[in-house]
């Protein structure tokens, strides 16, 4: 029985893995043949957002990508992290005694915040902005306070979005008055 729930959760990882990388690989790759972009213009895109996050706009911008395969990408990628980290964050809570313990606690602490009680899982919206972490770290917050359903996702995919265009928009109005 062991080894059978050992295989279930192995094949959970796996499942998991290859949506991350269908998401934040082969979908880009995709969409920048269709746009006729480079292969490694993509994959320097890719790469950036995975640190930069939202502020990774302006080097596709820079690598001479169009607004409308970046914005595809930034979704694509913000679907895919999103998702992906929820089945890791559950995958992990399944295992470790020691994180289901503590997630009470963390539960404990959210109820008795006046600014969670007031916001709920819009407090999330103002840390999309915050490179390296801003994505992550809502995507975390969230699963630790239960906040996955369509609104939580729609809440986060409208940070992540909205800080995206944001970004985009500033960085095509820089261009255009230094041109």
């Amino acid at each position: 029985m062991n080894d059978n729930k050992q295989q279930v959760q192995i094949l959970d990882l796996v499942k998991t893995v290859l949506y991350l990388l269908l998401g934040l690989v082969v979908i880009p790759v995709v969409i920048g043949s269709f746009f006729q972009i480079s292969l490694w213009h993509m994959l320097g895109l890719v790469g950036s957002v995975l640190i930069l996050q939202p502020v990774a706009v302006v080097v596709g911008l820079g690598l001479g990508i169009p607004p409308v395969p970046i914005m595809l990408i930034m979704i694509s990628f913000g679907i895919s992290i999103i998702y992906g980290l929820f089945a890791i964050c559950d995958n992990f809570a399944k295992r470790s005694v020691w994180l289901s313990k503590h997630l009470t606690s963390v539960q404990a602490i959210a109820e008795k915040s006046a600014l969670f009680q007031r916001y709920g899982i819009f407090t999330l919206m103002p840390f999309i902005w915050i490179p390296g972490i801003g994505l992550y770290g809502c995507v975390l917050l969230a699963w630790l306070f239960k906040w996955r359903g369509a609104k939580g996702v729609g809440v986060i995919m409208a940070g992540w979005i909205i800080s995206t265009l944001l970004v985009l928009g500033a960085s095509i109005g820089i261009l255009s008055s230094i041109h």
